[in-house]
């Protein structure tokens, strides 16, 4: 395809400004405090996790305390009974003692009971405890991801403000280029990533085009000026510099 020189040469000042935006862009994502806020925003969902967990572990422990308590009244209203019987002379003699026997073993119950039912209240004590230590310290590795985030944005600060320059100074270079070099552009990036342009200067190839063998250089410098030349086995973009220009 036909492009002028001075085009052909601004694909090279566009590739540096992509290759900017690029490494800004990677120290911008490759900066420590993503892992760290990563890894705590992990910890603090295992701790809302394990919190919520300890909210069903309470209301079961509590709906233990509650059968408990309702087994005490129900033994101790039937013991209330019984006794009360006794006392008031309602029971046959011979009945008197499986009586007493049966409030014995009532006695004995209730202080099994009883002993259940403060160890079932120490139970949803500890979880409750439990769980606002998990919540506190949920709350605490929050705020340490916050200040993570606010250290973070001064950390690249800068380098965001170079970003954004080199952003608009792209735009800015790319919307005077003709549609369809842009468009070749573009797809040699998609080819070959950061290396869609290659530079020859005085016939030679400069970095990663020094690879070029003698016979595409000699076709390079035979290309017309305005005539765009990619590369045969990579379809590179090749841009002449300096004194290679075509006779």
């Amino acid at each position: 395809m036909k492009a002028s020189h001075t085009d052909q040469l601004e694909l090279l000042e566009l590739q540096k400004l992509d290759q900017k935006e690029s490494a800004l862009r990677h120290k911008r994502d490759s900066h420590p405090a993503h892992a760290t806020v990563r890894e705590f925003a992990g910890r603090v969902a295992d701790l809302q996790r394990a919190a919520i967990s300890q909210s069903a572990v309470i209301a079961d422990t509590m709906r233990e305390v509650t059968r408990i308590e309702d087994e005490i009244a129900k033994v101790s209203e039937r013991r209330k009974r019984q006794q009360s019987r006794i006392d008031n002379n309602q029971v046959p003699l011979r009945d008197i003692s499986a009586m007493e026997h049966e409030i014995a073993q009532m006695d004995r119950r209730l202080a099994k009971l009883e002993d259940d039912q403060v160890e079932a209240e120490e139970r949803v004590e500890a979880a409750r405890a439990a769980q606002d230590q998990m919540k506190a310290e949920a709350r605490a590795i929050a705020a340490d991801i916050e200040a993570l985030k606010a250290q973070f944005e001064a950390d690249v600060a800068d380098a965001d403000d170079e970003l954004r320059r080199v952003i608009a100074a792209r735009r800015e270079l790319a919307d005077r280029l003709p549609a369809d070099l842009l468009e070749e552009y573009e797809d040699a990036c998609r080819r070959n990533g950061a290396l869609a342009v290659i530079e020859v200067r005085d016939g030679y190839g400069i970095g990663v085009a020094a690879d070029l063998s003698p016979m595409e250089l000699e076709r390079i410098r035979l290309t017309p000026a305005d005539e765009l030349y990619l590369t045969e086995d990579t379809a590179q973009i090749v841009v002449r510099t300096a004194a290679n220009t075509p006779r």
